[in-house]
């Protein structure tokens, strides 16, 4: 077997193919695919609720300001022709009209000093179905920050972690709050689609930056993966009774699996089933070895 990076192996085991039957052990051959290069990053979910009181106030001063400058005009219209409009009360009329504007304005200026610009620039049907699906469980906003903004730059996607799987957001834009610790802008990005309602308010989830650059490996099925000290490892057949337990490193999670970029051949046959038989001897072979 030949490592295309050098890999974290654990002990080598010899297992006979009449032992292997018995443990059930399968394994499949690795393919290699291409991913974008992806940036390590840190997630947070956004509480929407002071995105929700922000637009309905919005919305609501958009009203008032449309229908006092309705006003306006007719009671402006009317002095003009001689009519029984006294120059008070249009006076009242316009002052009205250009008070509820200066709020209209006020208010979409705060949309884009609390939540950036990627926000305001969301036509108002899309901005009230995006909050309409935040209280629906149904969308999610999330603050992604990367060291020094590194990889921040023109990001559209990103993979936010979830256990073994990912969710997709998209990039609305940069994020109005920054993260010092980080040194980080920060990036304020959506989470669309029924799985977004794992993500509460609150968690904090490692997530992945796409850059657009494709990067090669091959995708270590779900199924092949062990956990063992805090890290997944998949077992490599090496020729036909040897096996190696390899470290996945840096895997990122995708739909069925893990892709990982090092240490594992294309042409790599993991094991499938028989993996816990498999780390059960490795271990009993540890134990029985003399310490030096």
């Amino acid at each position: 077997m030949l490592w295309p990076i050098k890999a974290v192996l654990g002990a080598p085991l010899t297992i006979p193919q009449n032992d292997q039957q018995r443990m059930g052990v399968a394994t499949i051959t690795l393919n290699a695919v291409e991913r974008k290069t992806q940036v390590a990053a840190f997630a947070k979910v956004l509480d929407p609720g002071p995105l929700a009181q922000l637009c309905s106030d919005l919305f609501a001063a958009e009203a008032a300001a449309a229908a006092s400058a309705a006003e306006a005009r007719r009671a402006t219209a009317l002095h003009a022709a001689d009519s029984n409009m006294s120059a008070k009360d249009t006076e009242a009329a316009v002052a009205q009209a250009k008070s509820d504007e200066a709020k209209r304005l006020l208010l979409r200026q705060r949309l884009g000093l609390e939540w950036g610009p990627g926000i305001t620039r969301l036509p108002d049907a899309r901005l009230k179905a995006l909050v309409h699906a935040l209280s629906a469980g149904a969308a999610a906003l999330v603050h992604v920050d990367t060291p020094s903004n590194e990889g921040q730059a023109g990001a559209r996607t990103v993979d936010i972690d979830i256990g073994t799987e990912s969710l997709k957001g998209v990039v609305l834009g940069p994020a109005r709050t920054a993260e010092p610790r980080l040194s980080s802008s920060g990036l304020l990005v959506e989470v669309m689609g029924k799985s977004s309602v794992l993500l509460s308010v609150g968690l904090t989830q490692s997530a992945h930056i796409d850059t657009g650059t494709p990067v090669k490996g091959v995708l270590v099925p779900r199924e092949a993966i062990i956990r063992f000290r805090g890290s997944a490892w998949t077992y490599v057949r090496d020729g036909t009774e040897r096996f190696h337990r390899v470290l996945l490193q840096d895997g990122v999670p995708e739909d069925g699996g893990l892709f990982v970029a090092q240490g594992l051949s294309p042409d790599s046959a993991v094991v499938t089933h028989g993996s816990a038989s498999l780390f059960a001897v490795e271990q009993s072979q540890a134990s029985a070895r003399p310490e030096n």
